[in-house]
């Protein structure tokens, strides 16, 4: 598979983040381990982009998880998509996956200390307690929210299905209803978490959140990404792990038509070309 790079690639990490904050209003949810401000990460979409986002909950009902490992076939999106559906007691139907920026810092593999990576069977393992508590305060804050609507107690308050409910004075809300009123609530310091005897979602056999649309072909690939005057790079490797690039001769490769230039990578020599 040939790795595709943009001509206007140098566009920083800032810019991207921005852009993000255009993904509509609502409730985002995430966790940085190493510290940061709580309320920060839970701002209405609207207002500002958590980058370490976990969990977006948007006006439409959908809730949206922010997956930070890759989906290969081996089931990770729909697995990690399950652990925070468990805890936010949302509907399956509801539940959509998005592949998190990169960004090592803020979606690192926990196991392999600051690098975000997909491998080892570490996907689930390593965002076990991540997303469980990810899911559980977004329902916190969702609960929080409905009580101070309704001036009802919040331990009155249920939820199941992706809706939350008061029934004694019969108020209901979808999650969507009540995600820009939650955006204010300030986040828990600590959730309860599930019993596993519990648990709905986790352990029983739910439809993968990617297979209609790879069996449609609507799902995006790579491969299937174009972009005003990208390039195609071609990439020869060292032939050991660890090897060095000491010099090339880029003569006859900048001969070929379409090629536009020739440099090195960490890894070795990119020949980059039109086609």
């Amino acid at each position: 598979m040939r790795p595709m790079l943009d001509r206007h690639s140098d566009q920083s990490r800032r810019s991207f983040l921005k852009g993000s904050a255009t993904l509509g209003a609502g409730l985002i949810v995430g966790f940085h381990w190493a510290g940061g401000s709580r309320k920060a990460m839970a701002k209405a979409a609207s207002g500002a982009f958590a980058p370490n986002a976990f969990v977006r909950i948007a006006p439409d009902n959908t809730v949206t998880v922010l997956a930070k490992h890759i989906e290969f076939g081996q089931g990770a999106y729909t697995g990690l998509a399950t652990i925070v559906a468990e805890e936010l007691d949302a509907d399956w139907a509801q539940i959509r996956v998005e592949s998190a920026p990169a960004n090592p810092e803020l979606y690192n593999n926990l196991f392999w200390g600051p690098a975000q990576g997909t491998g080892g069977s570490s996907a689930i393992a390593n965002s076990w307690h991540q997303l469980r508590n990810a899911g559980a305060t977004a329902r916190s804050m969702l609960v929080a929210a409905a009580a101070k609507e309704w001036g009802v107690p919040a331990a009155e308050i249920t939820v199941a299905k992706g809706l939350v409910r008061h029934a004694e004075s019969d108020k209901r809300a979808t999650f969507g209803e009540l995600a820009d009123k939650a955006a204010g609530e300030t986040p828990p310091a600590k959730v309860d978490l599930k019993d596993p005897k519990d648990f709905k979602l986790i352990g029983s056999r739910l439809p993968k959140v990617d297979s209609e649309a790879k069996s449609t072909g609507k799902a995006q690939f790579t491969i299937d990404v174009y972009r005003p005057e990208m390039l195609t790079a071609v990439i020869a490797r060292p032939l050991r792990f660890g090897g060095k690039v000491k010099s090339f001769d880029a003569k006859n490769a900048k001969a070929v038509k379409g090629v536009t230039d020739v440099v090195t990578v960490p890894a070795g020599v990119a020949v980059l070309a039109e086609n």
